[in-house]
């Protein structure tokens, strides 16, 4: 993965450390017994604690939990930070980034992987979802935003309180598809695609739409453990633990969840 050095920028790290996380086969996956998990190339750098960074490439299942980390913002998103609108493929953890609950925070982790038509993800084929220009309201987005399927939006609506005791919930892009706000694209040619982490989970803006940074969820425990829960976390090894992912800043609605608010 290569990265551009941010100029100016005293909290980007010193230097690059490449991290060997072993080599995964499906057969020593914990997430399935039934049958072999198709594998995919993953890419991560993050902010250690003493400043450096570590890079890390490695092959890993196919599936939600590993891709739900890698693939949320297309290149070419645009984040306001602390020098200015840079894009996401420019982007070097140690870069403050701003957030919209607690101003601009220094990035500890970014991810990639490519999507491409011939390449589907986990129980889906390989798509983006465009965003045009004032789908959501003025400059919301500005200009067009290109997500990829696992990012969330921020959605808000005081019926949300009787689902998730809150008037906003971060939902799928998918539960927003409709041909004219959201609009489904099949790539064309291969395509990297993002996701960003901090110390804490924030929401982001990305082309000036609310999304949130990358958290592996309160229930990750539920979805996979053993050999792939390892392998999982050693793409963060900036942390002593999942649990250092922290608190989510906002809670998650499901698509049947969305579906069932809208059509209350």
């Amino acid at each position: 993965m290569t990265y551009p050095h941010r100029p100016g920028g005293s909290a980007v790290a010193r230097s690059v450390t490449h991290v060997q996380t072993g080599q995964w086969t499906a057969r020593r996956s914990a997430i399935t017994a039934k049958q072999p998990v198709p594998a995919r190339r993953f890419e991560a750098m993050s902010l250690m604690p003493n400043g450096d960074l570590a890079e890390i490439n490695q092959r890993a299942p196919a599936h939600p939990v590993f891709e739900s980390a890698f693939c949320a913002l297309a290149r070419g998103t645009i984040l306001a930070t602390e020098e200015g609108p840079v894009a996401i493929e420019d982007m070097i953890p140690g870069i403050k980034v701003e957030t919209r609950d607690a101003g601009f925070q220094p990035l500890v982790w970014i991810g990639t992987m490519t999507l491409a038509s011939q390449m589907p993800l986990a129980h889906m084929p390989a798509r983006l979802f465009r965003i045009p220009v004032d789908s959501f309201g003025p400059s919301r987005p500005m200009p067009d935003l290109m997500l990829a399927p696992h990012a969330r939006l921020l959605h808000r609506s005081p019926k949300l309180r009787d689902v998730v005791k809150d008037d906003s919930a971060l939902t799928p892009v998918t539960a927003f598809e409709d041909g004219n706000t959201v609009i489904r694209v099949a790539p064309a040619s291969a395509v990297s695609v993002y996701h960003l982490a901090f110390r804490e989970h924030h929401i982001l803006r990305a082309n000036g739409l609310e999304i949130e940074s990358f958290h592996p969820g309160e229930d990750l425990l539920n979805r996979v453990g053993g050999d792939s829960l390892r392998l999982f976390q050693s793409f963060f090894p900036h942390l002593q633990s999942i649990s250092d992912f922290g608190r989510m800043v906002a809670p998650r609605l499901s698509v049947e969840e969305y579906e069932a608010v809208t059509a209350a």
